[in-house]
């Protein structure tokens, strides 16, 4: 199924919706097809209001030529910019039901709605929705529907406000009766149908391919076939850039939070909606801020659960912000989303997920703020045999996702470790242990195995480590760990 956004008159509307003359009541209007005012028997008409057309004034005629027919009537002149803002609107709206759309026209474009099937058998009431979305923007659309994006477009120039065409024949029913001006033919390709008495697309469609061809060349033949229905097309996506950066140089220096969350939330909903514009969301914020010191300070914060939604990701920066302490006020702020795409796997059935990722990475971002930068997040293990060889990872790190762990086979009975391990006295005999102290109490060792040397990072003096590590037997049965390092004895455990 495919959808047409149009726009009737659409530079007359464009240059109405922000320029509202007092005279608008009496709505007998005229758009010149010139963007400066010239000879009046030189200058066109381009579109005229329907109070105009009901005067005799329409479109193609000479300024004087509307004048005299209707003196209250009122000229205006096109106005580019005025034209390009209201074409934005009308694609942002499209964006907001398929990233799949098409500028067709100047006030017209078409949307691939395959991939939405909320609007499948709902197409008049979201015709009404997209019709109340441009309205809410001063903005007179008609919408039409069909599964053909040719006819979609015939369709919503018939609309009031809203046509849905289903099936193929309900749609050849339907163009049978369109006039052929829906088909945009040139002036001369106009006054030779008129002539031939070619008044409607049916009356087109009677008139052989091949002879409409020989007669009126490439033209004639795109029209014979857009009255049959038109050939299935692919459209020619509208693709915003990829980037999602805003950076503005402020001419005041700021030097409290507040506005400076202002300006931040300013960035954000505009970042934010041009992520809406092609479906995507967040991953993470590059945030930057230059000072008036030269200092710079600049961070990536990364999303737990992607979004767009802007307060959530407001929420990041400010709890983010929170923990700063600036020596100079901001004169720059850049700020810059990494977009991705959203996900959509299914959660597994017996797994337990977080109720709100998001939540539980603020939280975690307000723990960094009072404990310091990387001293909230998760045990990450090292490769290393040295005890407790393990780094904090954020919890939101994907570089973190695979660990590189010491791969052994477990062998033996459990080490149930003291921590912190308690420094014991020990008694040697031959160089073997012989008893040890601990708690006030004097443990003698009956058995020992060992030693067991370990040790590593030999190639920095500052790092490197050495451990003798012995299994001994007290008198009472039980089975301890003892470790000797820089010449001090320890209690690591017990083991069984």
């Amino acid at each position: 199924m495919h959808a047409a956004l149009w726009l009737p008159r659409f530079q007359l509307q464009a240059v109405l919706r922000m320029r509202q003359p007092p005279e608008k009541k009496a709505a007998l209007l005229a758009l010149l097809d010139e963007t400066s005012s010239g000879a009046r028997d030189q200058e066109h008409i381009l579109h005229a209001s329907a109070a105009a057309e009901r005067r005799g004034v329409h479109a193609g005629m000479t300024a004087s030529q509307a004048q005299a027919r209707c003196p209250a009537l009122i000229f205006l002149h096109r106005d580019a910019a005025l034209e390009a803002a209201a074409q934005r609107e009308l694609l942002h709206c499209a964006s907001q039901w398929t990233p799949d759309y098409e500028a067709t026209l100047p006030g017209c474009c078409v949307l691939d709605l395959h991939r939405n099937r909320h609007i499948t058998g709902h197409e008049h009431a979201q015709g009404l929705a997209m019709h109340g979305h441009l309205r809410k923007q001063a903005l007179d659309a008609r919408v039409g529907f069909a599964t053909n994006a040719d006819v979609a477009v015939m369709a919503a120039q018939a609309a009031q406000p809203v046509l849905v065409l289903r099936a193929e024949d309900e749609e050849a029913g339907f163009l049978h009766q369109l006039p052929v001006s829906v088909l945009r033919p040139s002036a001369d390709m106009r006054q030779v149908l008129s002539l031939w008495g070619v008044r409607t697309l049916g009356d087109l469609l009677k008139l052989p391919r091949a002879g409409v061809t020989a007669r009126l060349g490439h033209e004639g033949r795109v029209l014979r076939d857009m009255a049959a229905g038109g050939h299935r097309r692919l459209l020619k996506l509208v693709r915003p850039p990829a980037g999602f950066h805003d950076e503005q140089d402020l001419e005041h220096p700021i030097e409290r939070l507040e506005p400076l969350m202002f300006v931040l939330r300013r960035m954000l909903q505009g970042l934010c909606e041009r992520l809406a514009d092609v479906w995507l969301v967040a991953a993470a914020l590059l945030l930057t801020l230059r000072f008036e010191d030269g200092g710079e300070h600049r961070r990536e914060l990364h999303v737990a659960e992607p979004s767009r939604d802007v307060e959530l990701l407001f929420r990041v920066l400010q709890t983010h912000l929170d923990g700063i302490k600036a020596a100079a006020p901001v004169t720059l702020v850049a700020l810059e989303i990494k977009p991705a795409r959203p996900a959509g796997d299914q959660g597994l059935l017996f797994e337990r997920s977080l109720r709100d990722p998001n939540r539980f990475a603020e939280t975690l971002t307000q723990l960094e703020a009072l404990l310091g930068a990387g001293r909230a997040g998760r045990a990450r293990l090292l490769p290393s045999r040295r005890t407790d060889a393990f780094a904090v990872a954020g919890f939101t790190d994907s570089s973190t996702a695979h660990d590189a762990r010491v791969r052994h086979t477990p062998a033996g009975l459990p080490l149930r470790r003291l921590r912190p391990a308690p420094v014991v006295r020990v008694t040697l005999s031959d160089g073997r242990p012989d008893a040890f102290l601990h708690g006030g109490r004097r443990h003698a060792i009956i058995d020992a195995e060992g030693p067991w040397l370990l040790s590593g990072d030999w190639w920095d003096a500052d790092a490197r480590w050495e451990r003798e590590v012995w299994t001994v037997q007290t008198d009472d049965g039980v089975l301890h760990q003892l470790a000797r390092q820089n010449d001090a004895w320890m209690l690591e455990g017990t083991l069984g």
